[in-house]
């Protein structure tokens, strides 16, 4: 099992609300750290693992679709929330996506006068990208973080962090690779965050472990982590960056968003619980499920 805590390196858990997973043939478990409260998956997934929960199919191609003002399915916030944040603090316009998938920001970003390259792990789909957009440079993981002379003013992650089973490192290398100045820019889940669908959440994994403490799922664990505000900021504080902004919000995911998603009666509760809860969210500060986030390196 992963013996130590990948936000606060604690070694001190004990078993969180979730359900096993059953994956690959391997039981991964959900560990709750007793230090930050950062629950994490164990044992982090092995090389073949992530070839199971990555194939090629994973990116879907590229999205070549431009509109700054509409959320994109599965994405936290509108491209336009991120571009005010970055005219608002970064000195530049030279970003990087660090995890770009289908490369649509680095598209909708170079449409607003930036210059943005893009990094992904898997190198048939860093050679498409490279085809299709050549007026912008695209990198494989490693040989990106290897790079020591790529320098950006904004550097971005995107549904990216809670991915990894090892932030502290990357997002160290990252800050290394920021301009003077230079921005590091965060959006994603704070999935153990309180809002009114975690409770609900919470109050049934708990009751169906009550039930069968053996009950194991079959869900692919493509997120490491999960994490809530507080453990998500101080996160960020140890790995030398100074908060520019922090904003918390709720949207409706994993739960349906629209009703053309409502195909059952337990769909049809959830997508009630969903919108419940956004309502909430909109009135009391720091409930939701979403963050986005502007730091810069300590005495920059």
């Amino acid at each position: 099992m992963s013996s130590f805590c990948p936000f606060c390196s604690s070694t001190k858990f004990k078993p969180s609300h979730l359900p096993d997973t059953y994956f690959n043939n391997k039981n991964f478990s959900y560990l709750k750290c007793e230090n930050c409260k950062l629950i994490y998956l164990s044992p982090f997934p092995a090389p073949e693992d992530y070839v199971v929960m990555y194939p090629p199919s994973y990116q879907s191609g590229i999205n070549t679709q431009i509109n700054e003002n509409e959320k994109l399915a599965g994405l936290r916030f509108p491209y336009k929330k991120h571009f005010e944040l970055i005219n608002k603090f970064s000195p530049g316009k030279k970003i990087i996506d660090y995890g770009c998938g289908h490369a649509n920001f680095v598209l909708n970003a170079n449409k607003k006068g930036y210059t943005c390259d893009g990094v992904e792990y898997n190198p048939v789909h860093v050679d498409l990208l490279k085809k299709e957009i050549p007026t912008s440079s695209f990198y494989l993981i490693d040989d990106f973080l290897k790079r020591n002379d790529l320098k950006y003013d904004v550097i971005r992650l995107s549904n990216v962090l809670e991915h990894l089973d090892n932030p502290n490192q990357i997002v160290q290398t990252l800050v290394s690779k920021l301009n003077p100045k230079g921005i590091l820019l965060v959006e994603g889940p704070i999935e153990t965050n309180f809002n009114l669908a975690f409770l609900f959440r919470l109050v049934y994994f708990k009751l169906s472990k009550l039930l069968n403490k053996n009950r194991k799922v079959t869900h692919s664990p493509t997120h490491i982590f999960f994490s809530n505000s507080t453990n998500q900021k101080e996160f960020f504080i140890q790995n030398n960056l100074t908060e520019l902004d922090f904003e918390v919000t709720e949207c409706e995911w994993p739960f349906p968003e629209n009703f053309s998603e409502v195909n059952s009666i337990g769909m049809f509760f959830k997508w009630v619980i969903a919108k419940k809860s956004k309502f909430f969210s909109y009135f009391i500060k720091n409930w939701g499920n979403t963050f986005i986030y502007v730091g810069t390196k300590k005495n920059n």
